[in-house]
C-alpha cells in the first residue's frame, strides 16, 4: 500500500514539475537539421531603386545567414512608396513553404506602436483622455491600478510590475502563458491589478508589458468594441494593413511558424497563447504593413499632427527628469540619431519587439520620410543581433538619398 501511495505521489510530483517547467523540458526536444538552401522571394522594387534593391537583397541574404533565421523579411518605404521589400527563407521550414513579402510574423512589443496609434485615433476624437484614471474606463478595476492615468500606463511610468515567476501558473513564467483569454482585455488585468506598485506613479520608469495591456481595456471601453474589431476599424482597415491582426488562435494566411534555432538546427518555439497581451505583444504583421503604419505617423493621416506629436513626445518624470529610454506613449524617440557615418543627424522613432519564435525591428525617420521594418521567425532574448543586421539596410537607403540630393545640387 505504501509503495502504491509513494508511486502515486512521485508521479503527481513529476507531472506537476513538468507542467510548471514545461518550456525547459520541451526546449530539448524536436530539433531538426536546418536546410542547406534558402529561397529568396521576388523583390518589390521600382526601377529607379533597382541598384539599391540589389544591394539590399544581398544584405538580406547575408543577414539571414548570420542570424541563423528560418526566414527574414524586410520592407522600406520613402515618402509613402515601398522602394524595396523582399523575403528570404521559409515561413514554414518543415513544409518548405517559402516566405514572401506578404508573410506575417509575430510583432512582439512592436505591437505597442500599433496600439498607440489605435489610442491616438480615439484621443483625436476626444474619446480617450490621457490624464484620466483607468477607473474612468474600467469602473471595477482594483486599486492601485485603478488610480493610474492612461498616460502613465502608456509611458511605463505608473509603477506596474512586469512579468515574473508565478508558481500557480502553468508554466511558471507569466510571459509564456498557455491559457486562452476569450474575454475582454479588461479581464487580462485581474491577475495583477491589485499587486503593489514598484514605485509611486510618475516617479520612476519601468518597462512593463503587463502595465501597457491596460491600454487595451481603455480602447475597448472608449470604442465600444473588442480589441481585434477596434484594431480593424481604427487602424488596419483604413491603412490597408491586410496582414496585421491580433493573434487570437484563429489561423491566418501566410503566417510564419515561430522557431528557435541554434547552430545548424531548428525547432518550433514553445507554443504560447498571446490572447492575454494583444495590446503589448499579441499581434502579427508583415514588414510592408508596418511601413504603412510608419507613413501614417509621418503624414498624420489618422489624426492630427498635434496628436501624433503627443504620442512620440518622451515623457518626463514628476521631478522633470527624462526617462532613461526616451520612451513616449508606445514609441521610443531619438531626436539626434546619427546616420551616414555621422554626416547626418536626424530624428527617429519606432519600437522593436521580441516574442516566442520571432523578432522585429521597426524605425521611422520622419524628416526623410523613411520607414524601415525587418522581421524574422526566430526568437531572441536580445534585440541587438537583429538591429545590427538591420541598420546597414537603413544606411544603404540614406546613402541612396544622399546620392540623389548630391545629384540635384
Amino acid at each position: 500500500m505504501r509503495t502504491i501511495i509513494g508511486l502515486t505521489l512521485f508521479t503527481a510530483f513529476c507531472v506537476l514539475a513538468f507542467k510548471l517547467f514545461e518550456p525547459v523540458f520541451v526546449y530539448r526536444l524536436g530539433w531538426e537539421a536546418m536546410p542547406s538552401q534558402f529561397p529568396m522571394a521576388q523583390a518589390q522594387t521600382p526601377e529607379d531603386w533597382r541598384a539599391a534593391g540589389q544591394d539590399l537583397d544581398q544584405m538580406l541574404t547575408d543577414a539571414r545567414t548570420k542570424l541563423n533565421a528560418p526566414s527574414l523579411s524586410a520592407a522600406i518605404s520613402v515618402n509613402g512608396q515601398i522602394v524595396w521589400a523582399n523575403a528570404v527563407g521559409y515561413e514554414d521550414v518543415a513544409r518548405k513553404v517559402p516566405a514572401t513579402a506578404a508573410t506575417s510574423y509575430r510583432a512582439g512589443s512592436t505591437a505597442k506602436a500599433v496600439t498607440s496609434v489605435m489610442a491616438g485615433v480615439l484621443i483625436g476624437k476626444g474619446q480617450i483622455d490621457l490624464e484620466a484614471p483607468l477607473s474612468k474606463y474600467m469602473a471595477d478595476l482594483a486599486a492601485p491600478m485603478a488610480g493610474l492615468t492612461v498616460r502613465q500606463v502608456m509611458s511605463h511610468t505608473g509603477g506596474v510590475r512586469n512579468y515574473q515567476l508565478c508558481f500557480t501558473c502553468f508554466p511558471v513564467w507569466e510571459n509564456l502563458s498557455t491559457e486562452h483569454f476569450a474575454g475582454t482585455q479588461r479581464e487580462t488585468l485581474r491577475a495583477f491589478e491589485a499587486d503593489p506598485l514598484i514605485f509611486n506613479p510618475g516617479e520612476g520608469f519601468a518597462y512593463t508589458s503587463l502595465g501597457f495591456n491596460a491600454v487595451g481595456g481603455v480602447i475597448e471601453a472608449a470604442s465600444g468594441k473588442r480589441f481585434g474589431a477596434a484594431l480593424t476599424e481604427l487602424v488596419t482597415g483604413p491603412l490597408g494593413m491586410t496582414a496585421t491582426t491580433v493573434e487570437d488562435g484563429r489561423p491566418g494566411p501566410a503566417r510564419a511558424v515561430p522557431y528557435d534555432t541554434e547552430a545548424g538546427r531548428y525547432k518550433q518555439a514553445f507554443p504560447v497563447d498571446n490572447s492575454n497581451k494583444f495590446p503589448s505583444g499579441g499581434m502579427v504583421a508583415s514588414p510592408s504593413d508596418l511601413t504603412k503604419l510608419g507613413q501614417a505617423m509621418i503624414a498624420a493621416t489618422l489624426f492630427s499632427a498635434a496628436t501624433r506629436d503627443r504620442l512620440i513626445d518622451p515623457q518626463e518624470l514628476k521631478d522633470g527628469t527624462p526617462n532613461d529610454q526616451g520612451y513616449a506613449l508606445g514609441w521610443r524617440y531619438n531626436p539626434k540619431a546619427e546616420m551616414s557615418g555621422g554626416k547626418r543627424v536626424t530624428r527617429r522613432y519606432g519600437h522593436h519587439g521580441t516574442a516566442q519564435g520571432a523578432t522585429s525591428f521597426f524605425q521611422v525617420y520622419p524628416d526623410e520620410g523613411v520607414v524601415v521594418s525587418v522581421m524574422m521567425n526566430k526568437g531572441q532574448q536580445s534585440l541587438d543581433a537583429l538591429t545590427t543586421e538591420a541598420m546597414p539596410m537603413v544606411e544603404r537607403v540614406f546613402q541612396e538619398l544622399d546620392g540623389r540630393e548630391g545629384a540635384e545640387n
